[in-house]
């Protein structure tokens, strides 16, 4: 009577095993249904990476213009404590117009009109390396040295006003667009707008 009771109780054993066995296969994936998944998984990733890309430099451009209109604000600052007029500044510091005569950065004359925030002057599409070189992303407009800040330079004899006075700008086409990419450029108003 006991074996009796222990083989009945093996054989439900055994039973419920069989049980949990097919429950398990038939909750399982097979090898091609996981495939379809991970093929799904990976168009998908190929559709939505190309915009992320666009969005990063989208963003990144964001950030030049932001830079520049910070500067632009700097710019002013200097402009109200020194007469109303800008600073003269070396277009490319480590390649200086006049040897005899070398102006300082414009980095270093704006660093306390950006609370020493150098990174202000670099723009996040500088892969020339521009700003460990020079200090700077954005080269100076040499022309623009010393002017009154209403009116920084005269072209062919007529008068050029800051909404058209291009102060400071990329170094380089960093930024898609146009045949070769355009710069973003600083205005003496203040404004920015990409040059194509």
């Amino acid at each position: 009577m006991i074996q009796g009771r222990r083989q009945q109780r093996s054989g439900q054993q055994r039973s419920h095993r069989g049980q949990r066995r097919s429950v398990a296969l038939q909750e399982a994936f097979t090898l091609i249904e996981l495939i379809v998944v991970i093929a799904i998984i990976a168009i998908l990733a190929a559709l939505l990476l190309p915009a992320l890309g666009r969005a990063k430099g989208k963003a990144h451009d964001t950030k030049c213009i932001s830079n520049l209109k910070q500067l632009g604000v700097a710019l002013t600052l200097w402009a109200d404590e020194h007469d109303g007029r800008l600073p003269s500044a070396e277009r490319r510091p480590t390649t200086p117009i006049d040897p005899t005569n070398v102006q300082p950065r414009i980095v270093d004359l704006l660093a306390d009109s950006v609370g020493g925030v150098r990174k202000v002057f670099q723009c996040p599409k500088d892969l020339f390396d521009w700003f460990a070189v020079e200090g700077s992303s954005y080269e100076w407009n040499y022309a623009a040295n010393n002017k009154p800040l209403e009116q920084p330079g005269v072209n062919g004899g007529i008068p050029i006003t800051a909404e058209r006075a291009r102060l400071m700008y990329d170094y380089e086409n960093f930024h898609s667009g146009g045949t070769n990419g355009v710069k973003n450029v600083l205005y003496g108003d203040g404004h920015v707008q990409p040059l194509r």
